[in-house]
């Protein structure tokens, strides 16, 4: 069976407010809506209970009742940024993380704090999953965080143990999993409160006593929140794992031939970084947040940096970004020259409209070149531009023709990637499909196709030099893909193949069966 794991950071925002402030944990403490006396409190540490504060009093009516009482507001961002921090140190132990959702797991505070990750197929790295999960709340703890883990078989049955037991368990039968989940009071899973309240009235004050009840009952007197809970407790509903996608470190970087003084050419260097990792943004669907600048000096010098710099809003904007950086890079006093630039982004997510700005805006502007066109067509005629446009014909040479260019727009693909050549080579196959993620590939046709030697025997393994001893010898080949007929005009039969050299290049090659020879008619790039 699956094995799930379960992190439970219990009171995330308090615990947030006590890494801020180490001083006050031996103190009553309180994080609280907004630090005024009608502030209404969100979160009590065990202090602070004991002396009488409660969850939904007034900060002022907190404070009479908890002489010493420190509190203070912990903002939602503060709290999306811990929770990126624990999800990125989560990542470390497994691929797969997923961040509890309120709506989804029926639990109130299950976005404050409660991880879910995968924990299976483990055991070439981890032989005893105890030592994983021992290892994971150290590393929490390293981190200021204190946490619960448990591992276990299902997602409810973890969760609720996780939020009953500040420790490190691990389950390896489904049924000790049951009976711990059992005996969980109701009162530590976050449910509403005023469910709880009417379940207490009725006696019913763990898990075990909910399943007692029936489910249509449930559902027909407390509505479906309840109902859910019900089934999640029975293991009845059983919610897809929806993990959080890893995402690489957005890092450029660049070794210098030289080692560099000027800060203007450094600038230079700074926005060929940023402008390889702009893009890489857009697909993720985030705008820049804020920039980390290294610089590695020359003759031992040390390491400049890094330098953190910050937009005042996410942005996209290459020169904003790049006016940041020279204003940064004004104030630095260079020891020795840089010999290594390491650029480094972070980003959030960003709007529809941020992104589709970016995408109309290419760094080539439009305008400046359909003036250059008219200069053209004015100096040389209407006919000196012009493009090609897909028509039908039998051979490929005839399967376009050159039309005058009016204007230059902005290339959009009309399809999806259209082929991948298939070679027996797996490496280049991966590398191919890898690529055409990203950009569609093109098949160039050159105007006058060239003639090539025949090889000894076959296209591939007798070490032809298709292209010289450049490109390297043929290594792999793909097809034959025969074009024949043409009776009607000039009769030709071609059998074209896919053919990859030892460099790298793909090239377009056929042979002519009625005049005996090969040819090179294009490239794929």
């Amino acid at each position: 069976m699956d094995r799930w794991a379960c992190v439970s950071v219990g009171a995330l925002p308090l615990q947030l407010l006590l890494r801020r402030n180490a001083q006050w944990r031996t103190w009553p403490v309180a994080v609280v809506s907004e630090d005024k006396p009608q502030g209404v409190v969100l979160w009590i540490n065990q202090r602070a209970r004991r002396a009488g504060a409660r969850v939904g009093q007034s900060y002022a009516v907190a404070l009479s009742l908890a002489q010493g009482l420190r509190a203070d507001v912990v903002h939602d961002a503060e709290v999306q940024v811990a929770i990126d921090e624990l999800k990125t140190l989560l990542w470390r132990f497994s691929p797969h993380v997923e961040i509890a959702d309120a709506d989804r797991d029926s639990v109130r505070a299950a976005g404050q704090g409660v991880f879910w990750l995968d924990a299976s197929g483990l055991g070439q790295l981890y032989p005893q999953l105890l030592r994983w999960a021992q290892l994971l709340r150290a590393e929490l703890a390293t981190a200021g965080f204190l946490a619960s883990v448990v591992v276990g078989f299902t997602r409810f049955g973890t969760y609720a143990v996780a939020r009953a037991y500040r420790e490190v368990r691990v389950f390896e039968e489904l049924k000790l999993e049951r009976e711990t989940l059992g005996q969980v009071p109701l009162s530590l899973l976050d449910i509403e409160p005023e469910f709880c309240e009417v379940l207490e009235k009725l006696g019913v004050h763990d898990v075990e006593e909910l399943l007692q009840l029936p489910a249509a009952g449930l559902l027909r007197r407390f509505g479906k929140n309840a109902y859910r809970v019900h089934q999640l407790a029975a293991l009845d509903l059983l919610l897809p794992f929806t993990p959080s996608p890893w995402l690489a470190p957005l890092v450029q970087h660049e070794n210098l031939d030289e080692a560099e003084n000027d800060t203007t050419r450094l600038l230079f260097v700074v926005k060929r970084l940023l402008d390889a990792l702009l893009p890489q943004l857009v697909l993720r669907g985030e705008a820049v947040a804020g920039l980390s600048l290294t610089c590695k000096l020359d003759r031992a010098q040390g390491v400049l940096g890094p330098q953190e710099l910050r937009p005042a809003q996410p942005t996209l904007d290459l020169l904003q970004l790049m006016d940041l950086v020279r204003l940064r890079l004004e104030t630095l006093t260079l020891d020795a020259g840089v010999i290594e630039v390491t650029l480094e982004a972070t980003g959030v997510s960003t709007t529809p409209e941020q992104l589709r700005v970016f995408a109309e805006q290419p760094r080539r502007d439009l305008a400046a070149a359909n003036r250059a066109l008219a200069r053209l067509r004015a100096e040389l005629g209407e006919d000196a531009v012009v493009q090609a446009s897909l028509c039908s014909g039998h051979l490929p040479e005839a399967c376009f023709v050159w039309q005058p260019l009016a204007e230059v727009k902005i290339p959009r693909l009309s399809g999806t990637a259209e082929h991948v050549v298939r070679l027996p080579n797996r490496e280049y196959e991966n590398s191919a499909q890898a690529s055409l993620s990203r950009r569609p590939l093109i098949r160039r046709l050159y105007a006058k196709p060239g003639q090539l030697w025949a090889p000894s025997r076959q296209l591939r393994d007798d070490g032809w030099l298709i292209a010289g001893p450049a490109c390297g010898a043929v290594t792999h080949s793909a097809g034959p893909y025969v074009v024949s007929g043409g009776w009607w005009l000039r009769e030709a039969h071609r059998e074209y193949q896919f053919v990859l050299t030892r460099r790298g290049d793909l090239l377009w090659v056929y042979l002519d069966r009625r005049r005996r020879r090969f040819c090179l008619h294009g490239e794929v790039c």
